[in-house]
């Protein structure tokens, strides 16, 4: 009875990751790719910035500017994730019941997927 179910949730998964993941290969490795590179300018942007508007960024040893900076993508990060959830939670009409029927756990799109992964 137990490995019928474990079977089932596999099986299940397996067609999750077909049908969600793998449907279109592009978004996910364009929002890898531009997760990347978004990491990467805000991350040089909070040196020059910070350099310039915090005067104690300058006296701090090269691990505490890494760090900081590390932070600032970590911030960045969060934000864009909340902004982004909260849209589809409450903008777009990803999560309407009277327009998809699968479980809510299961409905996605292509910006959902570029955006949140």
């Amino acid at each position: 009875m137990i490995a019928m179910a474990m079977k089932s949730y596999q099986n299940h998964a397996e067609l999750l990751v077909k049908e969600y993941l793998l449907a279109d290969p592009l978004i996910p490795y364009t929002s890898i790719i531009g997760g990347i590179f978004a990491c990467k300018m805000v991350y040089d942007l909070t040196d020059l910035f910070s350099d310039v508007y915090f005067k104690s960024y300058s006296s701090l040893t090269k691990l505490q500017r890494i760090e900081w900076n590390n932070r600032a993508i970590s911030t960045f990060h969060a934000v864009f994730i909340a902004t982004m959830s909260l849209y589809f939670v409450f903008c777009s009409d990803l999560f309407s019941d009277q327009i998809h029927g699968d479980l809510v756990t299961f409905q996605s799109s292509a910006q959902s997927t570029f955006a949140l992964g």
